[in-house]
């Protein structure tokens, strides 16, 4: 396609390369990808924590905030935004504006008038709206909520394209009606090379399988207590087995506790918030993969293993149903630990199925979310937005991350 240039509003605090830090490392490789390509980038971020320089094609502005919070903090990032646009378009012919993950309510409001294609993405699913209902100030959530609603409906109305990550981000879009003939389904990237199975583990045969492994925020909607509930009943069943739960968050000294509990307690380990770096080895030693959040807004650890050739154990819920097909993972309904159990139980008594899976979930990656594969639908998306053709939006509309049109 045309080298275009492109004027990115990255809203979060941080783009980055190497840390934990998911919407800064998905707007990074978006933005890496598209620069190998030869698009010409200007980036706008709060902040960088970067171990590689990004290609020369990359300018990065810093956007300098004197408010913090949701509320103030947002409204200055939009003033300085479009402050930067007007100043950047009196020498900078751009095609494209496009805000990348997150995707923040309103944000793009600030650059209505610019006279330049605006693409919106890729959104994500919110979480259950039931994780906040038993607040005691659930009718000021609810207030927000409608608020929020009304000023991404203004927003998305506004966009020539919006990128879902699954059909489960339709739950971001406040009218999608409106805007069915400007969405188009586009999964993050992965890089597949640092996360391959790697040959030594393929051909590794032990009689005890290897651990299961969570790598996640320890908190309570990811499903770890439900995780740690289900797993003495594996363990009776499967002797040997150990849980690994590598992460951190504010439920973590909780988890320790619980676990500390168990029959099983020698048998769980708590690996810790983990480099990105020492994370494929974690996939590739593990036996399976398990993910019992209680409604996954799209599951970057979830494709991360997938990538590493392993089978999985997620919930129906959330974005996960539309990135791993049955032929490669077991699923549970959300928060049944007795369910959680059985499946953990099937899928280690059977290590040949599991590897049958885990070669099908490596397929599925390689096909449809490696970064080459992403980068060019997202190209295609952009010549789509820049010719004014809604077709592929229709197109993609119909198709899921996991299989790709």
């Amino acid at each position: 396609m045309a080298k275009r240039t492109i004027f990115v509003p990255h809203c979060s605090e941080l783009l980055t390369d190497h840390l934990p830090h998911g919407d800064g490392l998905i707007a990074h490789g978006f933005i890496s990808h598209l620069a190998r390509r030869g698009h010409r980038l200007h980036v706008a971020v709060q902040g960088a924590s970067l171990r590689e320089p990004l290609p020369a094609n990359v300018t990065l502005h810093r956007i300098s905030l004197s408010f913090s919070g949701p509320i103030w903090g947002r409204l200055e990032y939009m003033v300085r935004v479009r402050e930067l646009l007007n100043l950047l378009k009196r020498d900078v012919p751009f095609d494209l504006i496009h805000q990348m993950n997150p995707v923040f309510a309103g944000v793009s409001l600030a650059l209505i008038g610019s006279g330049v294609p605006l693409v919106l993405g890729t959104y994500v699913a919110s979480w259950p709206h039931t994780l906040n209902a038993k607040s005691s100030k659930g009718w000021v959530r609810r207030s927000l909520a409608r608020c929020r609603d009304s000023i991404a409906r203004l927003q998305q109305q506004r966009a020539d394209a919006l990128l879902l990550t699954t059909p489960a981000a339709s739950n971001r879009l406040p009218k999608p009606a409106a805007v069915r003939e400007r969405v188009h389904l586009l999964p993050h990237g992965i890089d597949t090379e640092l996360f391959s199975p790697g040959p030594s583990v393929q051909e590794k045969t032990e009689p005890t399988p290897g651990p299961i492994l969570f790598l996640a925020n320890v908190v309570e909607y990811k499903g770890i207590f439900t995780l740690i509930e289900a797993f003495p009943a594996v363990a009776r069943e499967v002797p040997g087995i150990r849980l690994q739960i590598a992460g951190d968050g504010n439920r973590l000294d909780e988890a320790r506790r619980r676990a500390s509990r168990l029959p099983c307690a020698s048998q769980v380990e708590f690996l810790g918030r983990q480099e990105r770096a020492d994370t494929p080895a974690l996939y590739r030693n593990c036996g399976v993969y398990c993910l019992p959040s209680f409604g996954e807004p799209y599951g970057g650890t979830l494709v991360e293993a997938m990538s590493c050739g392993k089978a999985v154990v997620v919930t129906e819920a959330g974005g996960p149903p539309h990135i791993v097909l049955r032929e490669g993972a077991f699923f549970v309904p959300v928060g049944d630990a007795e369910a959680l159990s059985k499946a953990l139980i099937e899928a280690l008594r059977d290590p040949v199925r599991l590897k049958a899976m885990g070669r099908h979930n490596r397929r599925v990656v390689e096909k449809s979310m490696s970064w080459e594969r992403v980068t060019d639908r997202l190209e295609n998306i952009y010549e789509s937005v820049l010719s004014g053709g809604a077709a592929m939006g229709r197109a993609n509309s119909l198709t899921t991350a996991g299989e790709p049109g």
